[in-house]
């Protein structure tokens, strides 16, 4: 993959030290991962070095520690300058005091583009000095944006801290599965003198007083006299060290709790535990420890403070208790470790939801959104025109994300607008109401020459920046972009299927491939299908084929959650009664959807579950054929042709499952809407399915055409309420994070600013 572009963001991340801690640890994660090919990240710390410094240099970093201390604010001052000079960096972040004053006021000095506070905390431990309280009232003025990790903390900033609720931005932390294995291993147990027989019940914290250690011990004193074997590990070192040495003992705990004092093993450790325990009173946000925890497959009783609530899923990973009540605390890890097969059972829980949500992929490429989106923002006042060129404006998956995405776009830095080759479409008039230019080239036959000549004109008159075309339009794939190579502009080529190979054809025609190097960007959907255009339509596999790959998932607006009322009273607009097993199948009526093997799922679902019923929500030229075969099946009472419906994201709450049986996808918005609607999904195998679906967790997926297993699968969730509700629930987490049309519009907004800047500099 290349770009070709010297448009990269440089990121520098001020901090006060980069020792043992949570806030720490996101620093030497996040940084190294910040994709090379759009970043130059660097870090600086005010003060000492800290334990974590050699690991993040070791990634090859930039990170320098100029050493001065907490009383030596003018010298840090301009050395802060003159490092921001040097760098010249387009984003600076900082965390902590006093990188939070001073690194601010040296961007504000320097020019630095863009400013961001990173916040690690849900309150401060102590009340905030008047100094500072006016300090960062002025300094909000040149602050852009301020990054949080927790949902709880939108209060705490904008209510306690005063800060605009438009500058704050949640960005979850997330840790490496890859890099936490998830079976026991009790070797750092038995090297600390605890049998294999004994449960352990650990706790990684440092040893500060909000951290709680001594609700630990008092719960720790209850749970020793209903487990005797029993034993407990304080990981981490601090102030508290000596008092909760006397306070172990004070418990009678001698034997039972072992201190360890900090440790560079934690992932080790943690595989060590049959239980991990936070119990914080206060300030703790989204825990890497717990993260950590969860990755290794422990599960955790937690107090129910910050964001731990949004880590823990209560009595599927863990529990949570009230801070402060130890008889809750001990109650609670007796219960958990009471049952063996449950307890492996929440590990193995808390495992997927990291893989899943908490990812540090996740919030690595949350974190180069944002910072893209800053950056793109802080661009020049005129916006820059995005033509998009289309055969006409056709019904269809690809046009409508367009409509979403130029109503998404910030007005501000991209004007978009359609031009249509071959004449107006049934979408032109809702473009245009929407308040979108669409231009519409004349021609005078099929193969009029002059509609190129006659694009170019109309590129030079609309003072286009960067041309857009779609795979599937194959007009636009040739014309948009030879007019674009005429007029010296960059073009983009976004691709919205796959696997087209299997049905005997092709996503980008043989032509389209051997002429990539004439495109300055090629927008894939998912890293799957990159994969597959790679290999099985030769995309980069020379110099004339290849181009810059950027992945653009797509993207809906995420409706509202629906309460109860409002779905019952849905299901009775559409005639579903209370008992009946409703399925939700979005799709036009064509061979690649493939509702044949729905049907037949179907055939063999009513025969266990007499009240499901399919509905087919759609149009296209197979309905005769289908409704045909609906009633060849003695379907008919259980198969409903809705026709198209402008209120599919109203209707879809009714159902209680989605389905889709294609024989080839790329991110189909269906399965996106089924999500964010909070239905579990069954779908076939294809495309980037897999990358959406998670089969147990959010859906299930099923071989192309394997109508037995999709059956099977309906008939799961037919018998089972609460496994739909979970899977629906997750379902809705995902499409939240990964599918929300705000953060496609920003990405497409990111690629349009940079390959506008490219031709500016050029």
């Amino acid at each position: 993959m290349t770009t070709g572009l010297d448009s990269r963001v440089r990121v520098l991340h001020v901090v006060p030290d980069l020792g043992v801690g949570g806030a720490e640890r996101h620093v030497a994660t996040l940084m190294p991962r910040l994709d090379p090919q759009h970043f130059v990240p660097s870090v600086i710390c005010i003060g000492q070095p800290g334990a974590l410094f050699d690991d993040l240099r070791s990634t090859g970093i930039p990170v320098r520690a100029m050493r001065f201390g907490k009383r030596q604010a003018l010298p840090a001052l301009l050395g802060l300058i003159s490092e921001f000079r040097r760098n010249r960096p387009d984003v600076v972040l900082v965390r902590g005091y006093n990188a939070e004053m001073l690194g601010r006021i040296a961007a504000w000095i320097t020019g630095v583009p863009v400013s961001v506070v990173w916040v690690h905390n849900d309150g401060d431990i102590e009340p905030r000095g008047r100094v500072r309280i006016i300090a960062d009232a002025i300094l909000d003025r040149v602050t852009d944006a301020y990054f949080g990790v927790a949902q709880r903390q939108r209060d705490y900033i904008v209510n306690e801290l005063g800060r605009p609720a438009e500058k704050v931005t949640i960005i979850h932390n997330g840790v490496d599965p890859a890099a936490f294995d998830q079976d026991r291993d009790r070797s750092v147990a038995r090297d600390l003198g605890v049998s294999d027989s004994e449960p352990l019940v650990g706790i990684v914290a440092a040893l500060r007083p909000e951290k709680d250690h001594q609700l630990f011990l008092a719960a720790a004193a209850q749970v020793r006299a209903r487990i005797p074997d029993a034993r407990f590990l304080i990981v981490g070192d601090g102030p508290m060290r000596d008092r909760l040495h006397e306070l172990a003992k004070a418990h009678h705990l001698d034997d039972a709790v072992i201190f360890t004092g900090a440790r560079s093993d934690i992932p080790a450790v943690l595989r060590s535990l049959d239980l991990f325990v936070l119990c914080s009173y206060s300030i703790e946000c989204f825990p890497m420890a717990l993260l950590e925890a969860m990755a290794c497959a422990v599960p955790a009783v937690c107090t129910d403070v910050g964001g731990v609530s949004e880590l823990v899923d209560e009595g599927r990973t863990g529990h949570l208790v009230p801070p402060h009540d130890a008889s809750a605390l001990a109650q609670q890890i007796i219960s958990t470790l009471s049952d063996r097969d449950r307890l492996a059972e929440m590990g193995r829980n808390a495992r997927t939801r990291v893989e899943t949500e908490f990812s540090l992929d996740g919030a690595v490429e949350s974190t180069q959104r944002h910072l893209q989106r800053l950056v793109a923002t802080r661009g020049p006042r005129e916006p820059m025109t995005l033509t998009v060129v289309l055969d006409v404006t056709e019904v269809g998956g690809v046009e409508l994300l367009l409509l979403d995405l130029f109503s998404h776009f910030d007005t501000n830095v991209i004007r978009p607008r359609v031009v249509c080759l071959r004449g107006e479409g049934a979408l032109t008039q809702r473009f245009r109401d929407a308040g979108f230019e669409v231009a519409v080239i004349e021609r005078t036959g099929r193969w009029d020459p002059r509609r190129l000549t006659r694009l170019v004109a109309d590129l030079h008159r609309s003072r286009t920046d960067v041309v857009l075309v779609t795979h599937h339009h194959r007009a636009s794939l040739a014309f948009g972009r030879v007019a674009a190579r005429i007029r010296r502009i960059p073009n983009i080529v976004a691709a919205h299927d796959m696997d087209l190979t299997d049905v005997g054809g092709r996503v980008l025609p043989r032509w389209a491939v051997d002429t990539l190097w004439a495109s300055q960007a090629l927008v894939l959907l998912s890293h799957a299908q990159g994969r597959y255009l790679h290999d099985q339509e030769g995309v980069g596999t020379s110099a004339i084929s290849r181009t810059w790959e950027v992945v653009i998932p797509n993207g809906i607006v995420i409706p509202p959650p629906v309460d109860d009322a409002e779905r019952e009273w849905t299901r009775v607009d559409l005639g579903i009664k209370p008992d009946d097993f409703a399925i939700a199948m979005v799709a036009r009526l064509s061979s690649q959807k493939a509702h044949e093997v729905a049907f037949h799922a179907l055939s063999r679902l009513v025969r266990t579950h007499p009240n499901a019923r399919l509905f087919v929500i759609g149009q296209g030229d197979r309905e005769k054929e289908l409704r045909v075969l609906a009633s060849s099946l003695g379907l008919d009472e259980h198969i409903v042709f809705t026709g198209v419906r402008s209120d599919v994201t109203d209707l879809l709450p009714a159902f209680d499952a989605g389905c889709l049986s294609s024989l080839h996808e790329g991110v189909p918005l269906a399965v996106i809407e089924y999500m964010a609607a909070g239905l579990p999904v069954v779908a076939t195998d294809c495309g980037s399915l897999s990358d959406m679906v998670t089969d147990g967790v959010n859906g299930y997926l099923v071989d192309v055409g394997d109508a037995d297993s999709m059956a099977e699968r309906l008939s799961a969730l037919a018998a089972h309420p609460e496994l739909r509700k979970r899977l629906g629930s997750a379902g809705r987490r995902r499409a939240e994070n990964d599918y929300q049309i705000t953060k496609t519009a920003h990405d497409y907004q990111n690629l349009v600013s940079a390959l506008a800047r490219r031709r500016a500099r050029s």
